[in-house]
């Protein structure tokens, strides 16, 4: 059963929100591209000279430095295009794939009132801080709620009580609307 619950967690902990990753990835992935173009757009622009004399007497045959340096910028561009896919492909996953389990288990177990979630995320993942949050703002709200519960409880208590305290009724009243008044709606 152990072991079952472990494979479980393990491919809760793949899972990923694929439109999230898929807008990540064309982002960061055209960040890249655009400063790729624009790096090679300006290394062709300077580069763009013409061949002096100089070069000529070693008996190179070129017009200007773009015939030498041509091969490099495709090399250079090609080079950092798959650099760029690489990085996109897999920076992204690291947040979609926290954020997407964070956002499901908040609808699914905090939505329907089980305060006992504790969000995890692996280590590495980049929204550490988030989870640390939301465990302390259900903790806060389990709290608030175990403080209704118990004036519940005595409310409860006093109700069923026949020589009932009418000044103690006032005062876990006045508790229970105090600790509601925290609650903002």
């Amino acid at each position: 059963m152990v072991n079952r619950a472990k494979e479980r967690r393990r491919r809760l902990n793949y899972s990923i929100k694929r439109q999230m990753q898929m807008r990540l990835f064309l982002k960061v992935l055209s960040v890249v591209l655009l400063g790729l173009v624009l790096s090679s757009a300006i290394f062709f622009y300077m580069s763009n000279q013409e061949v002096g004399e100089t070069y000529r007497q070693f008996h190179i045959q070129a017009r200007n430095f773009l015939d030498f340096l041509l091969p490099g910028i495709a090399i250079a561009f090609m080079v950092g295009l798959v650099v760029a896919i690489s990085i996109a492909l897999f920076f992204p996953h690291k947040i979609a794939g926290p954020l997407y389990r964070i956002e499901r288990e908040v609808k699914e177990m905090v939505g329907e009132g089980d305060l006992r979630v504790r969000f995890t995320v692996r280590d590495g993942d980049e929204v550490g801080d988030l989870a640390d949050a939301l465990n302390t703002m259900v903790g806060k709200l389990r709290t608030k709620i175990e403080r209704l519960n118990a004036v519940a409880d005595e409310l409860s208590a006093l109700s069923e009580d026949q020589n009932i305290d009418r000044e103690r009724l006032r005062e876990t009243v006045g508790m229970l609307e105090r600790i509601l008044k925290e609650f903002k709606l």
